[in-house]
Order: C-alpha cells, then structure tokens, then sequence
C-alpha cells in the first residue's frame, strides 16, 4: 500500500476511487471473472443506496430499484 496521492482541485465536489490491483502480491497476473462481477456488482449496489451519481467505466449507473 502507498501514500495516497491527493491533487488540487478547483472544480465541483466529487470523489474519485481507483482500483490498481497488486497481482504480484497475491501472485496473479489478471483479475478473475468471478472477482470483477463482484466488484461490478458492488458498483451498482452503490447505485441503488446512495443519493449520488455512480459511475462505471465513464458509464453512468442508473438504477431506481433493485427489482
């Protein structure tokens, strides 16, 4: 894990998380299908419960329900 790398910003409020992988250190060379549906499928949990805009791939999430 590093330091966590926090640049100005003029803009509107917003927070932005990216994932990197450390494969060497769970010695892979690739994220398995089962853990990116898993990631994706948090994703659009968030969607559904926070009153924010959600977004995947510059892909806006929308979801009203979880019907």
């Amino acid at each position: 894990m590093g330091e966590p790398i926090i640049e100005p910003y003029e803009g509107k409020d917003y927070t932005k998380v990216t994932f990197k992988p450390d494969f060497k250190r769970f010695n892979s060379n690739k994220l398995s299908a089962d853990m990116i549906s898993l990631m994706k499928r948090r994703v659009y949990d968030m969607a559904g419960l926070l009153k924010v805009k959600v977004y995947l791939n510059n892909k806006l999430i929308q979801i009203s329900n979880f019907k």
